[in-house]
């Protein structure tokens, strides 16, 4: 009789290890330029082995009354993990073309700060990071079998729930989270030859932006002043680009 409750016990905690190696979790994605607000739903598949964050629903406000989309209208947003290769793939728009980025984790370094909270009765800790350009804080939970996180967030011993912008440009916050035994991972098509490293996109994205600026300024009287505002989360070089 002993054996057999040794047995039973022990297979109880692989499927439960198992079991618990799944979750999703929608969170609220909301990225303000003032006077511009993007509000966004996402759902973040997260297993042992990998994750995906994707958005399945957005809303873009105007505060100057002036109709407008965002440029990743033309597609889902979406950020997909190899936690084996330690690759990040995630889509991106060079104003009107579509690419798909290749990175590697880890992309942040985070330092571990004192206080807690807790989010969704989930006891969480502190930790902070300079991540191309802005500085965030993150909440985190060790209650959970996993770790990983939201969007391009990763490499925190548990599961980020929250991470805020100290500029308050992004925030990101967890609205739903559902234990799973098996997660389903959405594929969004992409050409292993048609990726392209973080850095040739941000020249690309240099590239374009001094191809519009020579057409306003082919196309703006000499005495009329011209401007070109770039809202972008992440530094893509831009100040640092010499225009002329």
């Amino acid at each position: 009789m002993k054996v057999f409750i040794s047995c039973i016990s022990v297979c109880w905690v692989f499927t439960t290890s198992l079991f618990a190696q799944n979750f999703e979790i929608d969170y609220n994605h909301t990225v303000t330029f003032e006077p511009h607000v993007t509000e966004a739903v996402y759902k973040l598949v997260q297993s042992s082995q990998s994750s995906l964050y994707y958005q399945i629903e957005y809303e873009f406000l105007s505060g100057d009354g002036n109709e407008s989309l965002p440029m990743d209208d033309q597609g889902t947003p979406f950020v997909e993990k190899d936690y084996k290769s330690k690759r990040v793939v995630h889509s991106g728009f060079v104003i009107n073309e579509s690419v798909f980025v290749e990175d590697q984790l880890p992309m942040q370094t985070w330092e571990l700060q004192a206080g807690t909270k807790k989010i969704k009765s989930f006891h969480c800790k502190k930790a902070t990071t300079t991540f191309r350009g802005r500085n965030y804080t993150a909440w985190y939970t060790e209650d959970l079998s996993i770790i990983g996180g939201p969007w391009k967030f990763d490499g925190l011993p548990g599961l980020i729930l929250e991470v805020v912008s100290d500029d308050g440009v992004l925030m990101i916050e967890a609205t739903q989270i559902k234990q799973k035994e098996e997660v389903v991972f959405p594929d969004f098509k992409y050409k292993e030859k048609d990726l392209i490293t973080w850095a040739e996109f941000c020249k690309r994205y240099q590239q374009a932006i001094k191809r519009i600026r020579r057409n306003m300024m082919a196309d703006t009287d000499t005495d009329v002043e011209y401007g070109l505002e770039v809202n972008s989360i992440e530094d893509l070089g831009l100040k640092q680009t010499k225009w002329e």
